[in-house]
This record gives structure tokens, sequence and C-alpha cells, in this order.
């Protein structure tokens, strides 16, 4: 018996990826800690500003090696307008996150989410990174789920997108689709 409960909660965890139900709705809070060690709930940290939530992990190398310091660059040019969540899904503490900032380079501020942003947003490891716009009302607008990968997603689906051939092709092509969700979670 407790083996077919097993396979029947492995096949379920497979069956279904990351909540895209959430887009249109309101941003479902959850708790985290600051890299100054502080447990924060992300509703403080966004404060009904427009934010740009980015969920990731440390065993996903291409989204977080590859994709991630890309977004240095859309963080420096909209820092003063929307808030950046860089939010690292696993059991890290201070020093490996700081560790991790310097590695990538990643200028973006880091918090270490777990169970409840795991759990409100249906996220498993192959859904990383996971990227949500909430725009200063607290809806979820949009949202791509790994971004550099020929499996990406995008929540409302973008139509007429041709995915790229390479890595970096599809990359350059996210970060062209996240400036623009910037732009309208900020009225642009």
């Amino acid at each position: 018996m407790r083996v077919l409960i097993g396979v029947f909660m492995l096949l379920f965890s497979f069956s279904f990826g990351f909540d895209s139900t959430v887009v249109g709705k309101e941003f479902k809070d959850f708790t985290s800690i600051d890299e100054k060690g502080n447990v924060v709930k992300a509703s403080q940290v966004i404060d009904h500003k427009p934010a740009v939530i980015i969920f990731f992990a440390l065993g996903d190398q291409a989204g977080t090696f590859k994709f991630l310091p890309n977004m240095n660059r859309l963080y420096e040019k909209y820092k003063d307008r929307v808030v950046f969540m860089a939010v690292l899904l696993s059991r890290s503490n201070a020093e490996e996150v700081k560790d991790l900032k310097k590695m990538l380079p990643l200028k973006i501020p880091v918090y270490l989410g777990y169970k409840d942003a795991i759990l409100n947003y249906g996220i498993r490891k192959v859904d990383v990174p996971l990227i949500l716009f909430v725009d200063r009302s607290g809806l979820v607008t949009h949202i791509i789920a790994r971004p550099e990968s020929s499996a990406e997603e995008i929540y409302p689906p973008e139509k007429s997108l041709q995915k790229k051939d390479t890595m970096a092709e599809r990359i350059s092509q996210s970060m062209k689709i996240i400036e623009n969700y910037i732009k309208q979670v900020i009225g642009e």
C-alpha cells in the first residue's frame, strides 16, 4: 500500500507544474529571510509597488548561472520604480548567499524562500527560474518559467512567439519580453 501511495504521489508531482492560474489574481504572500538575516514577508518588501519576483535554485545550472546575471541590467535600469526580489529556494545561509552573489555576479537582493513560497506557487525544481510580475494593486500580471530553456512557458501565452534555437538567443529574447512586462507593471 505504501508503494502504491508513493507511486501516486510521484505521478501527481510530475503531472502539475507551477500554478499558472495565479495570473490575474492577487499575489500570494510568503515568508523569506533577507540578506541581513531578518525574517520578512514578501508583501513587506513589495509594499504596494510593482515587483519582479524571481524564484531560483542553486541546482539549476543554466537558469541560475547563465540566465540570472542577465537580470542585472534590468535591475539597474528599473530598481527605482520596481521592487526586485531574487528568491533562493534552498536551505542556504547568509554566507552562501554572499558567495553566490559574487560568483554569478548578481546585484538583485536575494531572499531565502522556503515551503510557503513553493507551495503558494506550486513550484518544482524543473520550473525555475520562475518569474512573477506583480502590479501596484498586487495582481500577478505575467509568469515566465525557464526563460533560458526551449521548454520556456509564458502566461498568458505570447501568441506570436517563435522560440529561438540557442540558449543565448532564448535568453536575449526572454530579456526583451521581461523588460516589456516590467514596463507594463510600472505603467509605461
